[in-house]
């Protein structure tokens, strides 16, 4: 990882992931950002402003959905780590196809969601 300082920005509902990914990572140099509201989210899109998008898709993901395939096709836009929950899981393709780099489906733990985001920085650099 380069020595400047990465950002995450966090779209969910209720502060969850926000403030486990600073726990997780503390101790590097991470900034990490929550956001409630998609215009807010889209504001680090574009121009990018964040090196990874953790974007918490909600139980009725169609509206989302039509929002993340826009967000994903200009060419020069953050990684983003999509979490399903297992209810919408069957969307990981459909995901996929709109660009989202990564999918993750059921009980993840912070643990796995920083994985995913020291990997998407490794592959950004």
């Amino acid at each position: 990882m380069s020595n400047s300082v990465r950002t995450i920005v966090v779209f969910e509902s209720r502060p969850r992931w926000e403030p486990e990914l600073q726990r997780q990572f503390r101790n590097e140099s991470v900034r990490v950002r929550g956001c409630r509201s998609l215009s807010e989210f889209s504001a680090f899109a574009f121009p990018p402003m964040a090196d990874v998008l953790v974007f918490d898709l909600p139980e009725d993901p169609a509206e989302c959905l039509q929002w993340l395939s826009k967000l994903v096709m200009p060419p020069k836009v953050p990684s983003v780590i999509a979490l399903c929950p297992p209810d919408v899981g069957d969307l990981e393709w459909t995901l996929r196809d709109v660009g989202v780099r990564e999918v993750l489906v059921g009980d993840v733990s912070g643990e796995q969601l920083s994985r995913a985001c020291r990997r998407l920085f490794l592959k950004s650099e």
